[in-house]
C-alpha cells in the first residue's frame, strides 16, 4: 500500500516488505551505477558464488559474509568475512544480497537494509526484492541482460545463451 508516495512495510510478515502492486513485484531493467560503492554479500555457498562470479565481471569491491565460505568464494581474492551475520554488517555497505540458505533470515536482512536505505536483493525470494539479478553476458564493454519479471530464471538464461550465440557467431 502507498501512503505520502512511499510503499509501506508488509504488515502480514512484520518483516519490513514493501508491499507488492497487484500482488506481484514489477522490476524495470536498469544498469546501476556502483562505481565506489560497497557491495555485501550475506552467505557462502552455490547462490552467493553464483551472485559473486557476476559482480566480479563488473567490480572488486565485494565482501562476502557467512560463518562457512565455499572455496570458489575464497579464491576469488575478495574480502571474506568468516561470521554470523549482524545488522551492524550493513554500517558501510551500498547494495545487499542475502544469499543464505535460511529465507526468515534473508527476509531479517532485508528488513535491516530497509530501514537503513539499502537496496537488497533476496536470493530465490522476488517478493522480498528491491532489485533482481538478470542472466548476463558480458563482452567488454557491452553486456546482455535478460529477465523474466523473477518468474522464469531458466528461460532467462537460455534467452541469454541465444543471445551469447548470436554475438559470438557474429564475432566470428
Amino acid at each position: 500500500m502507498k501512503k505520502d508516495g512511499k510503499f509501506t512495510d508488509d504488515s502480514d510478515t512484520g518483516k519490513g516488505s514493501p508491499a507488492p502492486v497487484g500482488g506481484e513485484r514489477i522490476f524495470l531493467p536498469v544498469c546501476v551505477n556502483i562505481t565506489y560503492k560497497a557491495i555485501l554479500i550475506v552467505g557462502g555457498g552455490r547462490v552467493a558464488a553464483q551472485k559473486l562470479k557476476t559482480l566480479l565481471k563488473y567490480t572488486r569491491n565485494v565482501t562476502v559474509c557467512a560463518p562457512d565460505i565455499c572455496p570458489e568464494i575464497q579464491t576469488s581474492g575478495i574480502r571474506c568475512l568468516r561470521q554470523k551475520y549482524s545488522p551492524e554488517l550493513l554500517d558501510n555497505c551500498d547494495l545487499l544480497y542475502a544469499c543464505t540458505n535460511n529465507k526468515n533470515l534473508n527476509r531479517q536482512i532485508a528488513a535491516d537494509a530497509r530501514k537503513r536505505g539499502i537496496l537488497v536483493n533476496t536470493a530465490d525470494d522476488p517478493l522480498y526484492c528491491d532489485f533482481i539479478s538478470p542472466a548476463i553476458f558480458k563482452q567488454g564493454e557491452m553486456s546482455v541482460a535478460v529477465s523474466s519479471n523473477g518468474k522464469n530464471v531458466k528461460k532467462s538464461v537460455r534467452w541469454r545463451d541465444k543471445f551469447r550465440q548470436i554475438i559470438e557467431d557474429e564475432n566470428e
